[in-house]
């Protein structure tokens, strides 16, 4: 039986649904954990707003795992996308459904999910729907 104590959120805190993720966590006292892609991932952040709000959430988090990478690039986007999916029992992606997309973004976290048996929950951003895949 799973308890609210066994409910941990893990997200990157990319500015977007991930934010809103890990805010509706620590609303609820849903405990966050967190990824940071590379060392100065809040100069990521377009607005000085989006910076305050991340670095507030990354002060929230219990924990967060430091990649190695020392600057902003795609491999260190796609490796905080894996990490996220291979540290979940199940992966929540609000998303357009889209098969394309960007390396390290949704459409490819929720291709490894399903390669390595993780369910999905999809939120449908386009259709506003939710849509639920098995692991299996």
């Amino acid at each position: 039986m799973v308890t609210s104590r066994d409910v941990v959120a893990i997200s990157a805190l990319a500015e977007g649904a991930d934010t809103l993720f890990a805010e509706a966590a620590l609303l609820t006292q849903v405990p966050l954990e967190i990824v940071r892609p590379f060392a100065r991932y809040a100069d990521d952040f377009v607005t000085a707003a989006g910076r305050r709000r991340y670095q507030a959430l990354a002060a929230f988090a219990r924990k967060e795992a430091r990649l190695e990478f020392a600057v902003r690039s795609v491999d260190a986007y796609q490796a905080a996308m894996r990490w996220v999916v291979e540290n979940c029992d199940l992966l929540v992606a609000a998303w357009d459904g889209a098969p394309w997309g960007r390396k390290g973004g949704t459409a490819q976290a929720v291709r490894y999910a399903r390669l390595v048996g993780r369910p999905v929950i999809h939120l449908d951003v386009e259709r506003c729907l939710v849509k639920a895949s098995s692991g299996a």
